[in-house]
């Protein structure tokens, strides 16, 4: 059975999207790797002298996971990493989240301001990994210049509009917050 050309667009704007939501994510654990650390360790999943070494080693993974997608080199291995990765991550989450401790940051820098954990970010990321599944049944890459143009910017903007939902998201528990002397923000 023959895959729609269509296909090829979808599975690329999906190889896309994950892979500029990984290049920022590791852009921003790289440019604030000291504060980065604690976020690993806050996690509470690793012994301590896990903990440099993982945050060290996370950040390159995942340039080299986004920018193997956003290529297509190495098919099917980025797209496997990817989603082994965020799988990890939705599971990490979700332990701490069931252990109560909903007040850490998330880790993700991919907005400006810190985010809590929350079942949002837990299923943001295992959509992200189904997705990559679906991009894995689809063909490499579109035949015509017109079709790869097409899927690219449809990967863009389904990452400028995940990125403004992350930034929704934490936003929205700052204006939950009390006031101190009474009232909400």
């Amino acid at each position: 059975m023959q895959t729609p050309p269509a296909m090829a667009e979808v599975g690329l704007a999906i190889r896309v999207l994950v892979s500029l939501v990984f290049l920022t994510a590791a852009y921003g654990k790289l440019r604030h790797w000291t504060e980065f650390q604690g976020v690993v360790a806050n996690y509470r999943l690793l012994p301590q002298g896990l903990v440099g070494p993982v945050a060290y080693l996370l950040p390159p993974t995942e340039a080299l996971l986004g920018a193997g997608l956003m290529l297509g080199l190495g098919s099917p291995w980025p797209a496997l990493g990817a989603a082994a990765l965020l799988l990890s991550f939705a599971g990490a989450m979700g332990l701490n989240l069931r252990r109560g401790r909903r007040h850490i940051d998330c880790g993700c820098f991919q907005s400006a301001l810190a985010q809590s954990l929350s079942w949002k970010l837990v299923i943001r990321n295992i959509a992200l990994a189904l997705l990559i599944g679906v991009s894995l049944l689809t063909p490499a890459a579109p035949d015509d210049l017109f079709a790869v143009v097409n899927g690219g910017m449809v990967g863009g903007v389904l990452f400028i509009i995940l990125q403004s939902l992350t930034l929704l998201w934490s936003i929205d528990p700052a204006w939950r917050r009390p006031v101190p002397g009474g009232g909400r923000t």
